[in-house]
């Protein structure tokens, strides 16, 4: 196989979090060729402030990889040779396997999701509310309930009046919306159950990160439930992992593909979680669409929750002309071309 590499910047509109701000992203992308005429195409983009390292530390992982001369043929191969990348550079084991993957089902004409499942159905998308302000923010509301959105998800974790206000007036467009809502492990944990309960009168599905999860361990009760996401990539991912999962109060696990090393870790810790009875989410990490569009197959897969993979500020401008048309602001639909199912906007 042959590795070609391509790195990409772009401004993006302000975004932001409880903790964290972006005006930039970069990305870089990974084409591997065999000795016929099949491409296979994955995306690193490590997020700064959640991922552990940075844009150059992957490429220089895939830069510096010995590639098999001959491609895998199997999930057990492509499993093989991605846990040979440096683990602790997992954008760069995401965007290996995403563009093994994408060679692999390429040659057998299938498309990716079916390395995992033998059928799938459309599922929905939570979409995440996007912004420069409240107002910004509430426009984007109407706008999805324009699209009649079947799920929402807020960023919180400022002053309780103004979560409050935010939520009063996306509740106002979209009354029927499933409302997830994401705290970034920004809340105090002294003021934790006066919050919670000002959350639950907006009826949240449930709150993702809100504060360290021993807080919320120490808890009798809460009153909706709770999920984890971003603390799962940390050094002490897999301990907290399996806290969630004796933890009454978690009721849902959010699975980023990029920042946890790859889709076939990612399909391994769903398993692990439904089998205790919690909820799997798919979500990203501000990447562009090649990577959304892995995490879209894996979705599609593991079905039917509403994947966190709407469009985001990053999208576009690390598109470089790809889209997905099979993703819209709704839904995702299956598709049955093979790979990726990437397209050329233009």
């Amino acid at each position: 196989m042959r590795a070609e590499l391509q790195t990409l910047h772009a401004t993006i509109p302000p975004t932001f979090n409880a903790r964290k701000r972006w005006g930039s992203r970069a990305s870089v992308r990974l084409l591997l060729s065999d000795d016929g005429d099949g491409i296979g195409i994955g995306e690193a983009a490590p997020l700064a402030g959640m991922s552990a390292e940075t844009v150059n530390d992957a490429r220089d992982a895939l830069a510096h990889f010995d590639w098999p001369r001959k491609a895998p043929s199997s999930l057990a191969e492509i499993a093989r040779v991605v846990a040979r990348i440096d683990p602790k550079v997992p954008s760069a084991r995401f965007a290996a396997e995403t563009a093994l993957l994408s060679l692999w089902t390429s040659r057998l004409g299938m498309p990716l999701w079916a390395a995992w499942a033998d059928e799938v159905a459309e599922i929905p998308i939570a979409a995440t509310l996007w912004g420069v302000d409240d107002r910004a923010l509430v426009e984007t509301a109407k706008e999805l309930a324009a699209y009649e959105v079947p799920a929402v998800k807020v960023k919180i974790g400022r002053a309780a009046a103004l979560d409050e206000w935010l939520l009063e007036a996306v509740r106002g467009v979209l009354p029927e919306a499933e409302l997830r809502l994401d705290a970034n492990g920004s809340l105090d944990p002294e003021q934790l159950d006066e919050r919670l309960a000002a959350l639950s009168e907006f009826y949240p599905a449930f709150l993702e990160e809100p504060c360290a999860l021993g807080v919320i361990e120490e808890r009798a009760e809460v009153p909706f439930p709770m999920a984890v996401d971003e603390t799962l990539a940390g050094p002490d991912g897999e301990e907290i992992f399996e806290r969630a999962l004796a933890c009454e109060h978690v009721g849902a696990v959010v699975l980023k593909p990029t920042l946890l090393g790859g889709l076939g870790r990612c399909f391994e810790l769903a398993r692990r979680a439904r089998a205790q009875g919690l909820r799997t989410i798919v979500s990203h990490a501000l990447e562009g669409p090649i990577a959304r569009a892995a995490c879209a197959h894996l979705a599609l897969a593991l079905g039917p929750e509403a994947a966190g993979l709407g469009d985001h500020p990053a999208l576009e401008p690390l598109s470089d002309g790809l889209c997905t048309p099979w993703i819209d602001l709704a839904w995702i639909s299956p598709i049955e071309e093979p790979g990726l199912g990437l397209e050329l906007a233009f």
